[in-house]
């Protein structure tokens, strides 16, 4: 007998989609832990509609729209603004899906942007959804699938920042019954028990009780301390062969003001160094060094000037060309030093301490607190007005070398300074890198974009020392391939300068964790020397100093963008920086909350190399309303289905004349049939079951097409033939199920 569904939409139905909805979710929870995906609560949802869709079988073109449009809002109001399908809408898309489809055929998968990675992860987990479903209740088989789940969490708890604690349990709690539930189903087919829900109930309700209490035994039970030390340092320190953090005693612990040696691990510390209230994440500087000596860096002597009553008029980053948004941040010390920790752009320091003079030393443009006597003040609490600012693509590409400062012949040999140790395999690489870009931008870009297309790992532990004569550069690019920001931030600026770009190194600060919302929406974020870093600034003629991140975990927190796209859309544009999920120098990751106007970051799907973490102003009156609208839509499309599916099948299957027509078209009748009540018995053939119909009709029409179809079905007559004589029949059937 053939099935006219696959599945019932009954009880276990409705049970195996919660469990295989709750499996699903344990792999997208850990996201936003393990990778730079934000705003995780819209997978969430879109994966709960997947499984809501399947549940109630809708059909097939309606339920991949109703996926389509759900997945392309979500996309619009986490990286889009305007109105939803407008004309510049879908020339943003296309202007992103044309991009990345550039990026995917030269191989630079983490050149994809925010917006991309998102599609994808919303694509994925509509297909495996499916599969999901596809696994429990058609093949009834997932003991592999759950294996699977819990090898990937206990993977990520044990390597990872994520605490899978209670992923563990709940996955041995849904596991377990899913595997139980799909061997009573396997059970019940090789048994030919097709309908009896007083065995399902008195099975099904002794193995939940044993797993539950099973489950709470296991939790509540006193247990023993792990026999193995974290695996993570102790492979590390095999490795070594000297321990953890062993080697020639070179280390680094937090921001530290001599960095005439690089190299050594950099050791974990969790000591909160201050409090930021702010409106838009960024990186904190303190200094700027640009002697590269080799095994290190140094800084030119320069002289000090005061910062009358705390305002910056002494040093500007960028040109009156580039777009700011005026901005504030306040600084609350836990631990204080004699220097202010600001951001790119400053304007202003303001303070309480009225006796605190500000000095800025013109080098490296770190800026001193001491009082009138000269002696060093460690400031506990103040505030900086900066200018944040947006950088233009065009402008960007269009800077025209030896312009600007670069007209200065002093200026190009201190940041283009290197030491003539320098191995010339490192000045051949930088040409290999740059040689095909014509313009400083995508000249940068490439640089950049090395460390992360190649085998380069971010490494706080096992970091080499150059010792002898071995260049602290060379021996990262050529030898090791592994170490933190110091590493990447000092090979980039040689690779620049060595193609006589203008670079610098630059040290403080990242954003540090977000802690807490304020009541006047500013986010207060906490940074401690697991947090300091250091970073690259670029020179570009008429622009100024701009900001790069090669460092790979880390994100740019300052924006690329096209100003033509900008323009179009009302956008920001998308990002050209290629942006990864951010972390501090220790294992220990950051999951910063971003503020509206910042970078997206995927999600996703995502997420990250293209953008910066999912960030955006959401008002949840058009969310409400769309979400109102598809479901009333949804609602009344599925308890109204019974009256428009029929001419569904009609304008599907009435023309056609088609070879095999009328073996498609005669199940849809019986699916039909089976929708409005008339449900076939087991055991009961196709003639006893057109007799039942057509009673209860009260015609003949079932009969006959019955007769018809099986002569195709049994004797082997023309299919063709037969329907073109049984389609009236047949549509007349169909149309009676819906009145």
């Amino acid at each position: 007998m053939a099935k006219s569904n696959p599945y019932q939409r009954n009880g276990y139905a409705f049970l195996m989609h919660v469990f295989g909805f709750v499996l699903l979710l344990e792999w997208i929870l850990p996201l936003q832990d393990v990778t730079d995906t934000a705003n995780l609560y819209v997978f969430v949802v879109f994966l709960l509609l997947s499984f809501a869709l399947s549940f109630l079988q809708i059909i097939p073109l309606l339920s991949f729209f109703v996926h389509l449009g759900f997945l392309f809002y979500f996309i619009h109001i986490i990286y889009m603004e305007g109105r939803f399908l407008s004309k510049s809408w879908f020339a943003y898309l296309w202007h992103d899906l044309k991009y990345n489809a550039n990026i995917i055929w030269a191989a630079d998968w983490m050149g994809m942007t925010g917006m991309f990675r998102s599609i994808l992860l919303f694509i994925l987990l509509w297909l495996v959804s499916y599969l999901v479903i596809y696994w429990i209740l058609y093949r009834k088989q997932m003991l592999l699938f759950v294996i699977f789940t819990i090898t990937y969490v206990a993977i990520l708890d044990t390597f990872t920042p994520f605490q899978g604690n209670g992923a563990i349990i709940r996955l041995i709690v849904v596991g377990l019954s899913i595997v139980g539930f799909v061997h009573l189903e396997r059970l019940k087919e090789r048994e030919g028990i097709y309908r009896n829900s007083k065995l399902l109930f008195g099975w099904g309700i002794p193995l939940t009780l044993f797993i539950l209490l099973s489950a709470t035994i296991g939790y509540l039970s006193p247990k023993a301390e792990p026999i193995w030390p974290d695996p993570v340092p102790f492979l590390t320190g095999i490795a070594n062969g000297d321990g953890i953090g062993g080697g020639n005693g070179v280390r680094k612990i937090g921001y530290g003001e001599n960095d005439s040696r690089l190299g050594g691990p950099f050791v974990p510390d969790d000591s909160v160094v201050f409090q930021a209230e702010l409106t838009r994440t960024h990186y904190w500087r303190v200094e700027t060094k640009d002697i590269y000596t080799g095994k290190g860096w140094d800084s030119t002597d320069g002289d000090r000037a005061e910062l009358e009553q705390g305002v910056n008029d002494q040093v500007s980053w960028m040109s009156d060309a580039v777009e700011t948004d005026a901005l504030t941040a306040k600084l609350t010390m836990e631990k204080t030093y004699p220097h202010i920790n600001y951001p790119l752009g400053l304007t202003e320091i303001q303070t309480e301490d009225e006796e605190a003079i500000y000095r800025l030393n013109n080098s490296t443009e770190k800026i001193t607190t001491v009082d009138g006597a000269g002696d060093p003040v460690e400031l506990e609490e103040y505030r900086v007005n900066y200018e944040f600012p947006r950088y233009y693509i065009e402008a960007l590409k269009g800077a025209e070398p030896g312009s600007g400062e670069e007209s200065n012949e002093e200026f190009m040999e201190r940041y283009t300074q290197l030491p003539d140790s320098l191995p010339d395999r490192v000045v051949e690489l930088a040409e290999e890198i740059t040689a095909s870009f014509p313009n400083r931008f995508d000249k940068v870009n490439a640089v950049e974009r090395y460390f992360r297309n190649n085998d380069f790992v971010y490494e706080t532990t096992d970091v080499a020392v150059p010792t002898g004569n071995q260049d602290y550069v060379d021996q990262f690019l050529f030898e090791t391939m592994q170490g933190y920001c110091d590493n990447f931030s000092t090979s980039m600026v040689a690779l620049l300068r060595a193609v006589d770009i203008p670079a610098r190194w630059v040290k403080g600060y990242t954003q540090g964790e977000f802690v807490d919302l304020t009541n006047v929406s500013t986010r207060i974020f906490e940074v401690t020397n697991n947090n300091a870093h250091s970073w690259v600034e670029v020179y570009y003629p008429e622009v100024g100093w701009v900001t790069y991140e090669p460092t790979s975990g880390f994100s740019n927190p300052y924006r690329f963008v096209y100003q033509s796209a900008e323009e179009n859309t009302g956008e920001n544009g998308e990002e050209e920086n290629r942006e990864q999920p951010e972390r501090p120098e220790t294992e220990e990751l950051d999951r910063p909350e971003l503020d509206s106007g910042e970078d997206e970051e995927a999600a996703g799907a995502s997420g990250s190399g293209g953008s910066g973490p999912l960030d955006f102003t959401l008002s949840w009156k058009p969310v409400l309303l769309f979400l109102v609208t598809f479901l009333t839509a949804g609602f009344l499309l599925f308890f109204g289905r019974n009256k428009w599916i029929p001419y569904v099948y009609i304008l599907r299957y009435k023309s056609k004349r088609e070879e095999g027509t009328f073996n498609k078209a005669y199940p849809a009748l019986l699916r039909q049939l089976h929708a409005v009540g008339h449900t076939r018995k087991d055991g009961q053939t196709l003639r006893e079951y057109a007799k039942y119909i057509d009673d209860y009709y009260g015609t003949n029409e079932m009969g006959v097409l019955t007769a018809n179809y099986e002569r195709v079905l049994y004797r082997g007559d023309s299919s063709e033939q037969e329907w073109g004589k049984s389609v009236e029949l047949w549509e007349n059937l169909i149309k009676k199920t819906s009145s």
